[in-house]
């Protein structure tokens, strides 16, 4: 048997969500520079045990060698007794907070399998600033999938995916995200530059073009300014409009380069010397 990290058990009726869960997990992918324990627990080695099968013996060594439980939890869930029998096994293994529940139907009080709630005695102060002491029972901190339209659902399946991989890797939710953000930024700001480089080739293109057309003779003046002008203001203003965008000036110079390169081989050094200056041709 292969090894697993995650287990995800759920009831038959939701394994559908428990498979788009998995597959969730399995495609995200952590952000550069992101350290996690040094335990190797792998997220995305998951295994599946959603059809309420018997608890035989290769069922609890799954459970027994997975790192982390995730138990959707609906009506059907909390009702069969082969998924409470898991649960108690998993617990007699693994420590209480290595489970994750995850909610994908129905409220806590009908979802929620009984092994999920801890009664415990809270203490409560009163308007009068008398301290009392209360039985009651505590009901885990669960994801929660559930949602009316798909782009809801979409939605809280990302935020979720996030959440549990940060609860696996006992990393916080919040330096993935912005870890992911920032290099999602990165990333947008790579293409615009070399879409840039692009503007600026295009541009040489047609003023090379331009410019032999006009040679012959034919009328071809309106769109060799054009060219002209196209390709001096993106040398001039593209490290302009990010200035404020350090992350950028690198892929910056390095287009305004590649596009000087292009320049020089169609023999329209001129264009770089007037773009420089802020001269019209």
């Amino acid at each position: 048997m292969d090894k697993r990290d995650i287990c995800v058990v759920s009831a038959r009726s939701d394994a559908a969500i428990a498979e788009r869960l998995a597959e969730s997990i399995r495609r995200y992918r952590l952000p550069s520079g992101i350290t996690v324990s040094p335990d190797n627990t792998d997220y995305r080695r998951i295994f599946m045990d959603t059809q309420e099968t018997a608890l035989d013996e290769q069922v609890r060594r799954q459970l027994d060698e997975s790192r982390f439980l995730i138990f959707l939890c609906s009506p059907d869930a909390k009702n069969s007794m082969e998924l409470n029998r898991r649960l108690d096994a998993f617990y007699s293994a693994h420590p209480r907070e290595n489970m994750i529940a995850v909610l994908v139907r129905g409220e806590p009080e009908e979802s929620f399998p009984e092994s999920f709630k801890e009664r415990k005695m809270v203490r409560h102060i009163l308007p009068d600033q008398r301290v009392v002491e209360r039985m009651e029972t505590i009901e885990p901190i669960a994801a929660d999938l559930r949602a009316d339209t798909e782009k809801r659902k979409k939605q809280l399946l990302r935020y979720e995916t996030v959440r549990i991989i940060a609860s696996v890797l006992s990393l916080h939710p919040d330096d993935l995200e912005q870890r992911k953000r920032a290099q999602e930024r990165k990333t947008r700001v790579r293409i615009l530059c070399v879409a840039s480089a692009a503007v600026l080739a295009i541009s040489g293109i047609f003023l090379r073009l331009g410019l032999v057309a006009k040679r012959e003779g034919n009328i071809a003046e309106k769109q060799t300014q054009l060219s002209v002008d196209t390709a001096q203001r993106t040398i001039k203003e593209l490290p302009e409009m990010f200035a404020d965008e350090p992350l950028a000036l690198g892929y910056i110079d390095e287009a305004v380069r590649n596009a000087a390169d292009s320049l020089q081989e169609l023999g329209l050094e001129e264009l770089l010397d007037e773009a420089e200056s802020g001269e019209a041709p």
